[in-house]
């Protein structure tokens, strides 16, 4: 038995199809605004998914932790390579959660409002992130690691990477 029918129903559909799209190209318009909307809304990190931390928001501990390791200073740049010297009050998901970063000292940066709320929920470029750590030798006590490790498994990035 064969589907021979079948499939030239589907394709006179088809031929059918483009011939108007051809003869009107507008309809197009309202498809593309649709998909272009479904994509700006959707979530990177997949929506309500598992690949996200079920822990949200940092405790208490993790953040003077950091505030301590930081050594009482925000830990973002402010001029060239020289660090902010407002004192942090909040602790920052260097990797976003709402991205997949999970909730972790690793994952943890102190910042002082103004460039916590500068930073938002952008991705940080792999620049940032050694900067970062390139810094972070300079202040954390030599028992903790400055690698950033934003999910568990994920490789962190060394200056050997762009070498």
């Amino acid at each position: 038995m064969t589907n021979a029918p079948m499939l030239n129903g589907a394709l006179h559909v088809l031929e059918a199809v483009l011939d108007v799209i051809a003869q009107h190209p507008w309809v197009l318009v309202p498809v593309a605004a649709t998909l272009f909307v479904c994509v700006l809304l959707a979530s990177p990190a997949g929506g309500a998914c598992d690949a996200r931390d079920p822990r949200r928001g940092f405790t208490v501990a993790e953040r003077r932790a950091a505030f301590e390791r930081a050594g009482l200073r925000c830990e973002h740049k402010s001029i060239l390579w020289h660090r902010c010297t407002n004192t942090p009050t909040q602790g920052d998901h260097i990797y976003p959660w709402s991205r997949g970063g999970r909730t972790a000292m690793s994952n943890q940066q102190a910042l002082c409002p103004f460039h916590n709320s500068r930073k938002s929920g952008s991705v940080p470029t792999r620049m940032y992130i050694l900067r970062l750590q390139w810094r972070r030798r300079r202040y954390f006590p030599e028992d903790v690691s400055p690698r950033v490790q934003w999910r568990p498994g994920a490789a962190t990035w060394s200056a050997n990477d762009f070498s």
